[in-house]
This record gives C-alpha cells, structure tokens and sequence, in this order.
C-alpha cells in the first residue's frame, strides 16, 4: 500500500518540539506535496482515499498501513458477536461502571479548596458505618506503590469511552484520573522555591476529608495510617510541609519504570482529549498533564535513560544501586535491552527516536531472562512495546510503527504457542492476561485472528457471568452492612482471580471501538456501534 503521512500536531508540537527527524517521519509541508499523487485517475475507486485521515490539527485518524496475518481463520458469527457485545456493555450499565469509579477512588475533592484528583488506591479498604462510607489508606496493607497501573489502564478505557460517546460520568473519571498524573508531579515540589515540576512521585497523601458526592452519597478519606516516614530500596516517605499546590502532605518517591509504560500510552491518547473533548475543563487537565509528561520524558533522555526522583530535602536524585529508575543497566551485555522503554520515552520527549532504532521491538534476550525471573516483568514489556507503537503512530513514525506491531505478532505468537516453552506460561494469570494483551493490541493496529477473538471473548463471559453477583456494588446501600471491606479480599471490589479479567480491566473495549488504529485487517469480534451507543447497552 503506498501512503503519505502527515506530521501529528499534537501537544507535544505545541511545546515546539519536532514532530520526528527520522528518515520515515515526513515533513508536513512534504507530506500535502505528496498528495498530489493520490489523485485518482478517471473511473479510479475513490471510495478509500490512501492519505491517511487526520483530525483538524492533524492527530492520525487511521491506520497509516497495510498489515495482515495468513490464515486468521473463520469469522465470527454475527450471534457470536452481538451475544459478546449485549452481555458486556449490559454489565457496565447493571454497575453503572463509571459512576462507580468515580465514587470508591479518592485522592483530593475540590471541596477543600485544593486542586482535585482521584487515583485507583490498591492498599485501602472501605469504612462503613452508617450513611458514611470512609476510605481508609492502610499502613497494615502497603503503601500502594504501583497504583498508577491501574489508574492509567482505566483513563485510556475512559478516554476511549467519553470520546466515543460524552458521557458526563466518564468525562468526570478522565478529568480525575488525568489530574491525578499532574498530582504525581506537583506534589513532589518540596517548595515555593523548588522550580522542577515535572519529577514523578509514586504517591501523594494529601489531607483527611469529608464530603457529599453528586448522588447525594456522604464519603469521606482518612490518610491518617500513611502520616508516617519510612525509608525502602524501592521507595521512600518523607513530609513536604509547604507544598506550594497542597501545602502540608507527605511524598512517596523513586517513581518506578514499572508503572511507566501506562503514562506513556495515556499520553498517546491526551493530545485527542485536548483536541476532541466537548468540555473546555477536561482539554485544560490534559493539557496540563500532557506538558508535564513531555518534560518528565525529556528529563529521562537528558540524564542518560535514568528516572530521577526526589530526596526528603527536594533535591533531584537517582537511586544508583537499584534497577528501578534505569532503562540502561543492561545494554553493556544485552546491547538491545530495554530498547522499546527508551524508544517510547524519545518519542514522547522529543517527537523523535534520539537514535533509538528497536525495529519489531522484540527478541531481546532481555525480555526472556527478565520474564522467568519475575512474571510482573512480561506486563511492564509488553506494555512498553505498545506505548511504543502508540507514540510511534500519533507523532508521526508510520515505518517505526508498522515494524513494532509486526514485532507484536511475532511476541505474541510465541506466548501462544505451547511449543515455544515461554515461562510466564506456567502461571495461572496467562490466559486472562493474554485476552488482555491481545485486546489492548488489537486497539494499536494488531490484526486477530478468530482464535485469538474468541479467547478475548471467552474470559471476559466467563469474568461478566462471575461478577454480575458481586453484591456490593454500592457500598452506600443499605444492603450492604457496617464494617470495613478491604481491596485485596473481594470486600470493595470483585477478587482478583487468576482466571478472571480484573474489574479495572473490564472496560478495554471503550478503548478498542474508539481508537483510530483498529486494523480492518483484524478479525471482527464486537459490535463497536452498540458499545458507542449506551442507550443500547444490555440490548
């Protein structure tokens, strides 16, 4: 397929950063000189133009390639499909999933007069006691170093949802949820005097707060177990008493790459939000939050690969004896290690690959040996893969794009094949995690085959048929009694099973149907018109 592409004006081109130096980067200017070869001749079919389509300030609205697989197998039948489609957007609407979200995450309301924010919170447990529900950050649980998983997994699901559709519940977790990136980074200024910004903390602890939710529901959040210091090899808590956005709060630091990947695919989709959003409110938080992930990227190129973080005094660090801020520890023997964090990170920083030349993005041996010594290690690879393509696709790197998702063929084809003695297929989590993989792929270009369908479809039924009966989707209500229901045993939420999708993970299909990158390619397994549609929901 010959193409033409154009240059994505993005946020990123908005800080006057360049849109991609590469060979296969296009000018803008280059790239309408290159459509005069796109007129079609007399009687030619004109009713798929090869200029990929593009939003008004020029975001990617297609797949700027062809790429297929042999043999996909035998479609889907429409029953299949519409059977799939009813009985997933019937349990969003049975739990009202967005409205839900938005009521059990907490970080900052607005009615204490700070800036607001929520984040998915894994160490915490709910408070019941009368009409009052009180989340509670537990010390006995952990200090809930990796919620940015999470939370970023949901925004992409909700950017997807709310662009697709303008649902206020949704718009409401995208504007929380993307003010919570903002929170990671202007909660690690130690004062007025501290200019740096853009340094990533795990968390922050704000203060202890009441309010009224717009349901009318009473809610309240108690940080009073975290008001204390520690210090750990993978993390750090110290008191910034003026704090120039919240003032008094407390800082976990030494943001880890392991929850990198999922900033970066969000902010492949935040330029969207910035453009596309109906409410100005929501285009001001990405924007806000878009500005400073550039620069915490740029920070990351410009010191050598390493994330640096923040000690107790507010002076800029690394942590030089760990492997959890480096993208680089390897390269003296594995030369290709980790190639696709720092490829992600060029291109969001810089709008160009600084040299970063990954081709499929897979085969290192990195990637074996880091999978069998932890399988959490097979989640921060894969998703550093596809924040590649993602940033690769809406900067403007069709080649560098087209060459990561082939790779993602070729990795994803080896996790399935049983021949292939790939170790993360000795755990229980392989499967559900495969229908996740599979799924957020398929949004980037990745073409399934039916196989691989109707596995995506096969865990989520199974997930739906399980979940339906969880009976505390409503904690408020007066079925539910006092006591305190925690994250980690099924009290809050639905347990994490390891044959089951996680309830943060139920809505990938907002994401799915809305992306500009589904592959035509691909073998067809939801109807994407009836998830855009909510008053079809459950039909």
């Amino acid at each position: 397929m010959k193409y033409s592409t154009r240059c994505a004006v993005t946020a990123i081109t908005l800080l006057a950063l360049a849109c991609g130096s590469d060979s296969d980067a296009v000018d803008p200017a280059d790239a309408m000189m290159d459509g005069a070869d796109d007129i079609p001749a007399p009687g030619e079919d004109v009713t798929t133009p090869e200029v990929p389509r593009t939003t008004p300030e020029g975001l990617p609205l297609s797949l700027p390639f062809e790429l297929s697989r042999q043999d996909p197998g035998d479609p889907l039948s429409t029953a299949e499909i519409a059977d799939f489609t009813r009985a997933m957007t019937g349990f969003w609407k049975q739990v009202d999933l967005f409205t839900w979200l938005y009521e059990t995450t907490h970080g900052n309301d607005a009615s204490t007069g700070k800036p607001d924010y929520l984040i998915w919170w894994h160490d915490v447990k709910a408070v019941k006691v009368g009409d009052t529900v009180t989340f509670t950050n537990s010390a006995a649980d952990g200090g809930s170093h990796n919620n940015a998983e999470p939370t970023m997994l949901l925004l992409g699901q909700a950017i997807g949802g709310y662009l697709t559709t303008g649902d206020p519940a949704m718009g409401l977790v995208v504007d929380q949820f993307t003010k919570s990136i903002t929170a990671t980074m202007k909660g690690m200024v130690y004062d007025d005097k501290d200019t740096i910004e853009h340094l990533m903390s795990r968390n922050i602890i704000t203060l202890n707060h009441a309010f009224t939710l717009p349901s009318g529901k009473k809610k309240a959040v108690d940080y009073t177990e975290w008001y204390f210091p520690y210090e750990g090899w993978n993390a750090d808590r110290f008191r910034y008493e003026n704090n120039p956005t919240w003032g008094d709060i407390w800082v976990t630091n030494k943001r880890s790459k392991d929850d990198v990947p999922y900033f970066y695919r969000v902010a492949a989709w935040l330029p969207y939000v910035i453009e596309l959003a109906p409410d100005e409110g929501i285009k001001a938080s990405a924007r806000e939050a878009l500005d400073l992930l550039v620069l915490f990227a740029r920070d990351i190129v410009d010191h050598g690969w390493l994330i640096r973080t923040k000690d107790a005094d507010g002076k800029p660090v690394h942590v030089d004896d760990q492997d959890l801020d480096s993208f680089v520890n390897y390269i003296d023997f594995i030369p290709d290690a980790e190639c696709d964090p720092r490829l992600a990170t060029a291109l969001l920083g810089y709008g160009d690959t600084r040299d970063q030349e990954c081709g499929s993005g897979q085969g290192s041996p990195y990637d074996a040996i880091a999978g069998a010594g932890n399988y959490f290690n097979y989640d921060i690879i894969d998703q550093f893969h596809m924040a590649a393509v993602a940033l690769a696709l809406t900067t403007g790197h069709p080649v560098v794009a087209k060459a990561l998702v082939e790779g993602l063929i070729t990795r994803i084809e080896r996790y399935r094949d049983p021949a292939s003695k790939e170790p993360g297929r000795s755990s229980d989590n392989w499967e559900r995690d495969m229908s996740r993989l599979l799924l957020m792929a398929a949004s980037l270009g990745y073409p399934l085959t039916a196989e691989e369908a109707r596995h995506i479809q096969t865990v989520h039924l199974a997930t739906v048929e399980a979940y339906s009966d969880f009976p505390r989707w409503d904690l408020w209500d007066d079925s539910v009694p006092d006591g305190v229901y925690n994250f980690r045993d099924g009290g809050m939420y639905p347990k994490h099973e390891s044959h089951l999708i996680r309830i943060e993970d139920m809505a990938h299909l907002l994401e799915y149907c809305w992306s500009p990158f589904k592959n035509p390619a691909g073998i067809g397994f939801v109807d994407c018109e009836a998830v855009k549609d909510p008053s079809r929901w459950g039909e």
